[in-house]
């Protein structure tokens, strides 16, 4: 009788093992699936321009870097006033493919004021921004791989006119 029972507990505490060795394969396998969606790189396209009105000269470091979703990510533009007096600019911008603007959070941005440049003189703006890794669930922007951000730079007044 004591080794029925000897025999019985050895049989739970092998099935109690199994069954935890699999239970914890399996969220293992579940989280670093996740994980893996979650760190596919995406390529981003930065694309510039500059409204006739404005002399201005408007590039980005590197016209296309590589973020993954979750991760904050700075990206510089050298922007130059061509003109011989002071001129100010303001930016707008806009995503390809669009859905995917839902899923950027610009932590700081030149394009939220108006900036003012002397006369020749270039600076560095900077964009620090972070892609939510929930892009990566969406049905419209899971399977994207490649965006473009595109800024365009206006005159500042004229851009105030056209919006009064």
């Amino acid at each position: 009788m004591d080794i029925k029972k000897k025999k019985s507990k050895i049989y739970l505490i092998l099935f109690l093992f199994i069954f935890l060795c699999l239970f914890f394969y399996f969220i293992n396998n579940k989280f670093q699936k996740e994980k893996s969606l979650v760190l596919e790189p995406i390529y981003l396209n930065l694309l510039t321009s500059v409204h006739p009105n404005l002399n201005w000269n408007f590039q980005p470091l590197n016209p296309q870097i590589i973020i993954k979703p979750g991760d904050v990510t700075t990206v510089e533009y050298i922007v130059e006033n061509l003109d011989n007096k002071n001129t100010t600019g303001i930016a707008t911008f806009a995503y390809f493919p669009s859905e995917f603007g839902n899923y950027i959070r610009k932590i700081n941005c030149f394009c939220y004021d108006a900036k003012t440049l002397k006369p020749n003189k270039k600076e560095k703006f900077t964009l620090v921004l972070l892609v939510d890794p929930e892009v990566t669930k969406d049905n419209k922007t899971k399977s994207v791989k490649e965006v473009t951000i595109q800024f365009t730079f206006f005159d500042y007044k004229e851009y105030k006119k056209e919006k009064s």
